[in-house]
């Protein structure tokens, strides 16, 4: 069963990734020492990393945010703060 199946088996989320609560054993909160919670975790982890939509219409999408955002970048690298401006120094201090 890959990662993925086990969480999609839970019905409603219990934390016990398809493992089913069978009748003859209650229903007591889980008991697990950290290998099992690190265990679990990987498991969480590997089916969610690098996850992505398939279809041609997400690729479209995330190749134009990624082009905005170097837009973007490149404007703020080539432009100078809008909120400050240089102003020439006075070239002489007498009044005319």
């Amino acid at each position: 069963m890959t990662p993925y199946e086990r969480l999609m088996a839970e019905a409603i989320p219990t934390g016990r990734f398809g493992d089913s609560v069978s009748e003859a054993r209650p229903r007591q909160p889980l008991m697990t020492t950290q290998e099992q919670q690190a265990a679990r975790r990987a498991v969480l982890s590997d089916a969610q990393s690098g996850w992505r939509l398939p279809d041609a219409a997400s690729q479209r999408k995330r190749q134009r945010s990624a082009q905005v955002a170097a837009e973007k970048a490149r404007a703020r690298e080539q432009s100078r703060p809008r909120h400050l401006r240089i102003v020439p120094a006075p070239a002489s201090t007498e009044a005319a």
